[in-house]
């Protein structure tokens, strides 16, 4: 899953629509999947030079901020 999200958001982050598209995406999936904003928050955290150019910074606190925010207590 993650080669796949990624291989997707390079292919989209070649256009500001796109790039914006894919944002929107994920943290739309963050919000209504179940576990996909910690997965995503692991992979930002794993090798964040490799996600810099394909996930913004406000994407990346809103995801990393829906797993907080999902992780039971």
């Amino acid at each position: 899953v993650r080669d796949l999200v990624r291989r997707t958001g390079l292919l989209l982050v070649r256009t500001p629509l796109g790039a914006t598209s894919f944002d929107r995406a994920l943290v739309d999936l963050g919000r209504h999947v179940p576990g996909f904003a910690a997965l995503v928050a692991g992979w930002l955290a794993d090798a964040p030079q490799e996600w810099a150019g394909v996930v913004g910074p406000s994407t990346r606190r809103m995801i990393e901020n829906l797993a907080d925010a999902r992780v039971p207590a």
